[in-house]
């Protein structure tokens, strides 16, 4: 799997830090940090050097239909990869304890905004991306990964060719959290960051020594969750994928051999001025090496089925054998 084109990339960048105080939340200054802090990876070149356009940051939020039109233009824009990334307050809401993400204006925590929602909006807009990759730092985020990696609803008379087609231009989702559904997330007082969000801003920076020279959600997922082990009392984050959503490339490696090693790599205080003498983004010599293999179009009991007309062949005869029953 390549990694993501910058011209073809959106990232969403969503963070609550006031809380929303009619729900007698508390405050969450590590969050405004979070999104600052990510936004200039992502821009800068550690990432993936996104136009500052593809990267929209959407702090402090106050209804939900503002991240909601957000969120769709960034789907509809992306046709490569696209990053959805929210930090602050999560709630469990109502009889199904759905989980909901908290916004600077709403009184009520089912005015807060649904997730399930927010879901929807991705899968309907975002057709064109190849890879969609979804992080939560928030309590019980969790929650997310119990109808994520779920698939669309049949169409009672499905057009199995326009399905199939869908499914193939789709190389995977990935969903990251900060914390298990029944667990909250952790905001240290006096950390600059999030627990979560500070190792995988870690990772993103610094790399992961042994590892490829890209890493990808797997390899990210594991060195964050290695790191927040060693910290009492950090719950351990959750990961889901569908399709190759746990090879979805995210970042160089930073630690690999090849790479400048940390001595060697700019301070913010010239960051302005290497920038401006080197190339930004990641160079076309540098993509990770091509394994070979299709994208997985579908499963069944297990087995990964990567041809389209061995997909269709088997949809056809499931449908055959529905109709006969």
């Amino acid at each position: 799997m390549t990694a993501p084109d910058p011209a073809g990339s959106r990232a969403v960048l969503i963070g609550v830090h006031t809380a929303a105080d009619a729900l007698g939340l508390g405050r969450l200054p590590a969050v405004e940090h979070n999104l600052s802090e990510l936004r200039r990876v992502l821009t800068d070149g550690t990432v993936w050097a996104l136009p500052d356009e593809h990267c929209l940051y959407i702090p402090e939020p106050a209804y939900p239909h503002e991240v909601l039109a957000e969120v769709e233009r960034a789907a509809v824009e992306a046709t490569d990869t696209l990053l959805l990334y929210y930090a602050g307050h999560g709630l469990l809401v109502g009889e199904d304890r759905d989980l909901h993400l908290a916004l600077s204006g709403v009184r009520w925590d089912d005015d807060c905004l649904n997730y399930g929602k927010l879901r929807t909006r991705l899968r309907q807009a975002g057709r064109k991306a190849r890879r969609t990759v979804v992080i939560l730092d928030c309590c019980y985020s969790g929650k997310a990964l119990n109808g994520e990696m779920g698939v669309d609803p049949p169409c009672p008379v499905p057009d199995l060719e326009v399905v199939v087609a869908r499914k193939a231009a789709i190389e995977g989702v990935c969903v990251l959290t900060a914390s298990a559904a029944t667990r909250k997330a952790l905001a240290p007082v006096g950390d600059k960051f999030t627990a979560f969000t500070g190792e995988l801003i870690h990772v993103l920076c610094n790399g992961v020594p042994g590892a490829d020279e890209f890493l990808n959600m797997t390899m990210i997922y594991d060195a964050v969750a290695t790191r927040l082990a060693d910290r009492p009392g950090v719950p351990e984050p959750q990961f889901g994928t569908l399709g190759h959503g746990g090879g979805i490339v995210l970042a160089p490696n930073r630690a690999y051999p090849a790479a400048p090693s940390a001595a060697d790599a700019p301070t913010n205080a010239n960051a302005t001025e290497a920038a401006s003498s080197a190339p930004t983004g990641i160079q076309p010599s540098r993509q990770p090496p091509d394994r070979g293999l299709p994208p997985v179009v579908g499963t069944y009991k297990g087995i990964e089925i990567r041809s389209e007309r061995v997909l269709l062949q088997f949809l056809r005869s499931q449908q055959e054998g529905h109709a006969d029953d």
